[in-house]
């Protein structure tokens, strides 16, 4: 048999759809359903890079036939991990245990030291009911020398969540929570006059989100940042339904968000979800999931909901706070997501 081709390819070479399929494929294999990046945001992310990272798509191919690849993620900014590199591989159920993942590892971490990177870091998706000494992800990951450094969970919710349930909800969270709080949502870009607390609560959450021992700096946000992420998103498809909570002085005090891709009609993912330390313990949280799942069913008479059936979430394992907000919200454990990490020189 021969062995596996590796090539750096961009969005117009006619492998790509081939590349995006085989590595959404195999993380979604013998998996609950998910989210996975569509081809087409991929595309745009591809031909329309940022200032924040750069991306590289490597397919592996055996005999013209494309049985895997990797995507790597090098961080740009000066204020965060410019010594990492991210990396999410993937190969085809068929072509396992032939040397495809082994190639394509190799070949990230040449790549990523020739970028002076000296850490390379990857997710790796386990099934609740399985156990990572059995997971052939898992099994490769620490077999090439990383070590599990983070735990988080990956959770599904079934939507629209009848409004009598969403009603039962907010009552509630509006009996625990503090009332010099208002809710307010909106859908699509932030508003000029909340970007600068919007951006403020950001950084919190970047500082404070449990990341065990994962090389990571906490990204700093501005008002800048705020707009250039809402409009590279609307480009590669994305609306942004949001929810924050300002206290009597404007300051806000938390705020959440879900993306709705043009392009899946099946996954809603539920991004950012944070309350000031000062004001946790009195359902703050619980408000604004409400706020925003109401927003994201009932805008256009349910038309931005649509077809989508499931809302996806991350909470990472030591979250008691979020994850109790889950639960009661409805939503299920499917997978335990681990986070590797090892030197690049392996």
């Amino acid at each position: 048999m021969n062995g596996p081709r590796i090539e750096d390819i961009g969005p117009d070479d006619p492998r790509f759809a081939d590349w995006h399929a085989a590595v959404a494929r195999s993380y979604a294999h013998e998996r609950q359903p998910g989210w996975w990046e569509s081809l087409e945001s991929a595309r745009i992310s591809f031909a329309r890079p940022g200032t924040q990272k750069r991306r590289v798509a490597l397919v592996a191919t055996r005999d013209g036939v494309v049985v895997g690849g990797a995507v790597l993620g090098l961080p740009l900014d000066v204020d965060v991990d410019v010594e990492t590199v991210s990396v999410e591989l993937g190969v085809l159920p068929d072509a396992r245990r032939s040397g495809v993942g082994g190639a394509l590892l190799s070949a990230v971490r040449e790549l990523a030291a020739s970028e002076g990177r000296d850490v390379v870091q990857a997710e790796v998706f386990v099934p609740v009911d399985r156990s990572p000494e059995e997971w052939p992800g898992a099994r490769f990951a620490e077999s090439h020398g990383l070590r599990c450094v983070n735990v988080e969970h990956r959770f599904l919710l079934d939507v629209p969540l009848p409004e009598p349930r969403l009603r039962e909800l907010a009552a509630a969270a509006e009996q625990g929570s503090s009332r010099d709080n208002t809710v307010v949502s909106w859908v699509g870009g932030c508003p000029e006059q909340h970007l600068e607390q919007w951006a403020r609560m950001q950084t919190q959450m970047n500082q404070d989100v449990p990341t065990g021992e994962l090389t990571v700096t906490a990204r700093q946000v501005d008002a800048e940042r705020v707009r250039d992420s809402d409009r590279r998103m609307a480009e590669q498809g994305w609306t942004k339904v949001r929810s924050m909570a300002l206290d009597a002085d404007g300051a806000g005090r938390g705020y959440t968000e879900l993306l709705v891709s043009e392009h899946d009609p099946d996954v809603v993912v539920q991004d950012d979800a944070w309350v000031d330390e000062t004001h946790r313990g009195r359902r703050l949280g619980m408000r604004l999931k409400i706020a925003n799942l109401r927003r994201l069913q009932g805008h256009d008479d349910g038309a931005l909901l649509g077809p989508r059936r499931r809302v996806q979430t991350y909470c990472e394992q030591d979250n008691t706070a979020m994850r109790r907000i889950n639960a009661e919200v409805g939503f299920r454990a499917v997978d335990t997501l681990r986070g590797y990490e090892g030197p690049v020189g392996g």
